[in-house]
């Protein structure tokens, strides 16, 4: 098993992430000296995988988000695929995740029809208890 998979089953163990593991969580995605979208990918996995988060998890992850989304000035499409997976892994589309996306509007100089398209419907879909279809 790799340390990367190591290290996300051992945050998730009791299915939580802590203050305490936030640090830990830190300490890895600052290891390289860059932020890029392996450090959004491994966020995102824990996010989606994750019944509880604290809040300083949050003010780790929003940050990084916007600004590893943000460096080209805009949401590409590999971007928007884990914006998606963020909105609706989980089963809830929070405040704090529709305020991300609407940050991440007005800042980005190019917003394709396809990442307005995400905005619009997760600005207007019940926050839970949502189907996307299938049985």
């Amino acid at each position: 098993m790799s340390r990367l998979h190591r290290l996300r089953a051992e945050l998730l163990a009791d299915g939580k992430i802590t203050e305490d593991e936030v640090e830990v969580i830190r300490r890895h995605i600052d290891e390289d000296g860059k932020l890029d979208l392996d450090d959004v990918k491994f966020l995102v996995e824990l996010l989606s995988e994750a019944r509880d988060v604290c809040p300083s998890f949050d003010e780790l992850f929003f940050p990084v988000l916007k600004e590893v989304m943000l460096e080209d000035k805009r949401i590409a499409p590999d971007e928007q695929f884990y914006l998606l997976k963020m909105l609706y892994s989980d089963g809830q589309i929070r405040e704090s995740e529709k305020r991300l996306l609407m940050e991440l509007r007005e800042e980005a100089e190019v917003v394709t029809p396809e990442f307005d398209a995400l905005c619009r419907e997760a600005m207007t879909a019940h926050p839970r208890n949502w189907n996307v279809g299938g049985r």
